[in-house]
């Protein structure tokens, strides 16, 4: 099994204060509603700045505002563009979140309205294997993937979820993002480290690592494949 990674492996970067942040981070928002459901928005966003990134024909005036010294995105103009997109291509955003059809019809309305050859797809119902396949696929062709984790089928107050691993020594090892639900995070990489095969992943500002098994067996016992999906580009880059 073969490691895949993005062609930039450090994704967006965002200086923080004196941190460089792996992806946008929800909480930076003075708004609650963003701070509490708007990871999917935060996903978005990063999505067409990575793809503006490495093809200046995706550029956007919007995304060409925001200063960029030293290759570090300046935190306050992120902020601006979230704002931005959440004002003008966002479809639907609960109380509770977007739904993963919320987000294929956004990023349409994005696709559409910047003139920019792609299409996006919500899938969901996936198998195991179709999933990981799919998702490979798209690191392959330098696409990011946003991944949902969906909340407890049976008890959408239930507060079961995966864990969230870090790198550290060399060593996959726990955090204490533990019971994660109903969340989306961004797929830059799948990583093989002894025998498990690992979701690089962009959330709240830092680099996660997902077991993909755990995942899985989350989706399939106690989330479900209709909330549990991903968010396909489809198109020539």
């Amino acid at each position: 099994m073969e490691d895949l990674y993005l062609t930039n492996r450090d994704y967006v970067k965002i200086k923080n204060m004196n941190l460089i942040s792996y992806g946008g981070n929800q909480n930076w928002s003075k708004s609650k509603k963003m701070q509490k459901v708007g990871c999917g928005v935060i996903a978005m966003a990063d999505l067409t700045m990575y793809l503006a990134e490495q093809n200046p024909n995706m550029m956007t005036d919007a995304i060409r505002k925001i200063n960029k010294p030293k290759g570090l995105y300046n935190k306050h103009d992120y902020l601006e563009y979230v704002k931005f997109f959440y004002v003008h291509y966002v479809i639907l955003m609960m109380h509770k979140g977007m739904l993963g059809i919320a987000l294929k019809h956004t990023m349409n309305r994005y696709f559409m309205l910047n003139d920019i050859g792609l299409k996006a797809k919500w899938k969901m119902m996936q198998s195991d294997d179709a999933m990981i396949k799919d998702i490979k696929h798209l690191i392959r062709k330098n696409k990011p993937v946003i991944l949902s984790i969906g909340p407890n089928r049976y008890n959408p107050f239930g507060k079961k979820g995966i864990s969230m691993y870090v790198e550290k020594d060399g060593n996959i090892k726990t955090s204490i993002r533990e019971n994660v639900h109903s969340h989306y995070v961004t797929v830059t990489g799948v990583r093989n480290v002894r025998g498990k095969e690992y979701l690089v992943v962009s959330s709240w500002g830092k680099k996660y690592y997902i077991d993909y098994r755990e995942y899985r067996d989350y989706v399939n016992n106690i989330g479900d494949k209709f909330t549990s999906g991903i968010l396909y580009i489809q198109g020539l880059i």
